[in-house]
């Protein structure tokens, strides 16, 4: 039997319960004509507050139905079959039960009695029956902009009808709905939180997108699985790269913020992303299985604009980034939130954009090179400690006012380059240019208060000071600057493979430097026949007793 809820229709035709309306759940069960009874082979399917909107009432939802399908007629058959799965049964004027599987055509609703309307022209989104007593006008929902006469169901509601638009009370969009047309900014505020069901694909008009608490607060909770992943694509056909905008988190962007399992395509109209963080609190967002793809040639994968909003970002794929584009740009303190299991295709690399480490982190090997297009600092009241793991390559851009990685300059730090023995698994620090050169960058520089570790690294193409600096540099002799290196290779620098700087005679402290074994020396300005020894790669503060204490 089929159950309906208070203020609910039945429709009944020659005796034959034909639908049910319900303001909670509609339980819709299939009858065999003849006897007006249950069908064995039938199902029943539970939607939550479903109807077909039509010229008039309508029998069947436009999604294809789980098992056959029976449409009574008011007299002659109208060869329904449009998307039935299985024999047919479709009765006539008098009793009909014999299978029609041959029978193909559209799926046709009872005929004069009731409805001449063919289901193929319901081709929109379910619409989902809002509140059974609902006065308001549907425009204060995004809806239509007629009042439900005399508090009567809400008609169109928001949850099949959305567009885009302002977002301030929780929302979920339907796979049942989709696809969405959008067609205007969606701006999620007022503590609300956009949920998007798996399955569910977003069609952008040009130039739009998601903002994300960029009034006030708000949550995007965006997770699809494997076999039924999120789309936000392109409302163009074909899709094109940059065709919409961006999903744009800001400084009001809620905890438990995540897009999951899904497709952003045809992205980066938008603040020169297609995933934009600016503003967010760290630790925040939560990024999983995303694929990038056709994004736009100005715009970067994902960009985290402010120093610390540290997205996580696991098992992603990014394809079609511009050469001369990042798949993920952001500054030095957030590179720590890029786990394992990213893919990075066509030679797309990460951009680290300066920043400074002030709390002790890891960075682990993201499975692509890392550019670095401006200084970076470790340093802080804290003394923090920066790991950099084996197989981790960092490339700094030339610039007019050469980049460096300087350690314990504004307040202790450490740097800890920890490679292990596998070639493809040493620390390199080199030129992000094509055709390097000698200089390119100013080197690694260990202040007074500063202390390096280097284990199986190799560094190369720095020393911009020339004979004054090197790849690694001791900038001040007469200091507690400590470092302690093995295995590990100084080549190209415009300068010393190390500069030590020298200490006065009798002053202290004096700075230490710990060469252990295995370290190597190469091409560098120092040492003009390439002889490879510490006296022409190291110094000049070795020479003498004056100098740093050598151990």
């Amino acid at each position: 039997m089929t159950r309906l809820a208070q203020c609910s229709l039945a429709l009944v035709l020659f005796g034959v319960p034909l639908l049910l309306v319900g303001c909670g759940s509609v339980s819709i069960t299939k009858l065999d004509a003849a006897s007006g009874s249950p069908d064995g082979s039938a199902s029943t399917t539970d939607l939550p507050n479903v109807l077909v909107p039509d010229a008039g009432l309508d029998l069947a939802p436009s999604v294809p139905p789980d098992g056959p399908v029976f449409v009574p007629d008011a007299g002659v058959d109208k060869l329904p079959v449009a998307s039935e799965v299985g024999p047919v049964v479709p009765p006539d004027g008098s009793v009909d039960s014999i299978p029609v599987a041959g029978e193909v055509g559209s799926l046709v609703t009872p005929d004069a009695a009731v409805d001449k309307l063919v289901v193929t022209m319901d081709t929109g989104p379910l619409v989902t029956i809002d509140s059974p007593v609902d006065g308001q006008a549907d425009a204060a929902d995004a809806g239509d902009s007629a009042d439900d006469a005399g508090d009567a169901t809400d008609s169109l509601p928001l949850a099949c009808e959305f567009q885009g638009g302002s977002v301030l009370s929780d929302l979920t969009l339907y796979k049942a709905c989709s696809p969405y047309n959008i067609s205007e900014y969606i701006l999620v505020n007022g503590g609300a939180v956009l949920t998007i069901q798996p399955g569910v694909t977003l069609n952008f008009a040009g130039g739009v997108g998601i903002a994300v608490g960029n009034e006030e607060t708000g949550k995007l909770v965006a997770i699809g699985t494997e076999q039924d992943p999120i789309t936000f694509t392109s409302a163009s056909s074909p899709p094109l790269p940059g065709d919409w905008g961006a999903i744009r988190l800001l400084d009001g962007t809620l905890a438990g913020t995540k897009i999951a399992y899904a497709m952003v395509d045809a992205c980066g109209g938008d603040r020169n992303g297609c995933i934009v963080g600016d503003g967010v609190s760290p630790n925040t967002v939560t990024i999983d299985h995303v694929t990038l793809a056709r994004v736009g040639p100005d715009a970067n994968g994902i960009v985290e604009w402010n120093d610390d909003s540290n997205f996580v970002i696991t098992n992603s794929t990014f394809n079609g980034i511009a050469d001369d584009r990042y798949a993920i740009s952001l500054q030095a303190p957030s590179f720590a939130g890029i786990g394992a299991g990213n893919t990075f295709n066509d030679g797309a690399m990460i951009e680290i954009n300066g920043g400074t480490i002030s709390s002790t982190t890891s960075w682990v090997d993201p499975g692509t090179a890392i550019a670095v297009t401006d200084s970076l600092w470790i340093q802080g009241m804290d003394s923090p400690v920066l790991t950099i793991n084996a197989g981790v390559t960092l490339m700094f851009a030339p610039a007019n006012d050469p980049l460096q990685l300087s350690v314990g300059y504004g307040g202790p730090g450490t740097l800890v380059l920890a490679g292990s023995p596998t070639t493809s698994k040493h620390v390199v620090l080199t030129s992000l240019s094509s055709s390097p050169d000698q200089g390119d960058w100013l080197g690694v520089q260990v202040w007074p208060n500063g202390t390096a570790q280097i284990s199986y690294a190799d560094i190369s193409y720095g020393g911009s000071n020339g004979l004054s600096g090197g790849n690694l540099i001791v900038v001040n002799g007469n200091s507690d600057a400590e470092i302690v290196v093995d295995h590990s290779s100084f080549a190209y620098s415009r300068g010393y493979g190390i500069y030590v700087d020298c200490a006065d005679m009798g002053v202290t402290p004096v700075a230490t430097v710990n060469l252990n074994a295995g370290n190597t020396f190469d091409f560098n300005e120092s040492d003009p026949t390439n002889t490879g020894n510490l006296s022409n790669n190291v110094g000049p503060g070795l020479d003498g007793s004056e100098c740093v204490d050598l151990h």
